[in-house]
């Protein structure tokens, strides 16, 4: 068991309590919280005692604690002056730390558990939307920011022919060769068949295009060799935030969004840079 404090003033009580348990460490209460019997059970050292520890008081007359001394307090246990009670109170004040103690592991697990699932997406391993907003927010002294906007063409007729399960190996693959080819970039998931790469730092935006068209034409080898994904191609829209601009990432999620509408417009298995004419065109 975890190391207890427990602080009593009654030598008679700590003797049979570290008979009960003797793993805990026990200190004699030189100022008891009132007069009778004294059982504090902290697991952490109180500095004084209006500290903010929480702990647990055994006493055999609570009534008689004033209202500040019970802020500090986790529960409280009467009991009358007899050894056998003590060691039987206790045993079962031990067992309720204990339970408190593996409730708040299991809570810091779950909320863990959360975390990882709202920054990383299941399937690919990618990050997730939100996660990719989180992480340009904490690059915003980046003047210069990339964004790469990805979508998968026709992975609805892959889903109706084959499967899910077949979408799913296409998603998960794409995503791989995608951190494979673009790891010096931030990869997430945006939703569905969609991805975002976001590039931080200063780039010559025809690079960045090569670099891409290079990546699609390996995708496209590699769906090529499979049954359920030779039908498949992927589109792309690429906008630019450059030193000087002020442009939030949802403008850039934007921009490179009308960049991969106007590809997949314009025949797919391409890629288009955001150019401000698009603007006026986007909901033609």
């Amino acid at each position: 068991m975890e190391k207890i404090n427990v602080y009593v003033n009654s030598s008679k009580l700590s003797e049979a309590m570290k008979e009960e348990e003797p793993s805990c460490r026990f200190y004699v209460l030189k100022e008891p919280v009132h007069e009778g019997t004294n059982i504090i059970i902290t697991k952490d050292l109180p500095e004084s005692r209006n500290s903010s520890v929480r702990y647990v008081l055994c006493t055999s007359s609570p009534e008689k604690l004033r209202s500040e001394q019970l802020e500090g307090i986790y529960m409280v246990w009467p009991f009358p002056l007899t050894k056998a009670l003590a060691k039987f109170y206790f045993r079962r004040l031990l067992e309720g730390l204990k339970i408190e103690s593996q409730h708040t592991e299991e809570y810091e697990e779950y909320q863990k558990r959360l975390t990882e699932m709202a920054h990383q997406d299941y399937l690919t391993g990618l990050a997730t939307r939100w996660y990719l907003q989180e992480y340009v927010k904490n690059t915003e002294h980046e003047e210069n920011i990339t964004c790469i906007y990805f979508d998968l063409d026709r992975f609805k007729d892959v889903n109706d022919t084959y499967g899910h399960q077949a979408g799913d190996r296409a998603l998960a693959a794409t995503a791989e060769m995608m951190e494979n080819e673009f790891s010096e970039g931030f990869c997430a998931r945006m939703g569905g068949d969609e991805f975002m790469i976001v590039l931080a730092g200063e780039r010559d935006i025809s690079e960045v295009e090569q670099k891409v068209n290079d990546f699609m034409n390996k995708l496209l080898g590699y769906y090529a060799t499979t049954r359920t994904m030779k039908k498949l191609s992927v589109s792309a829209g690429i906008s630019q935030r450059l030193k000087g601009e002020e442009k939030s990432i949802d403008r850039l999620i934007h921009e490179s969004d009308l960049a991969l509408y106007r590809a997949k417009r314009g025949g797919r298995s391409c890629c288009k840079i955001y150019s401000a004419s698009m603007e006026n065109t986007a909901g033609n």
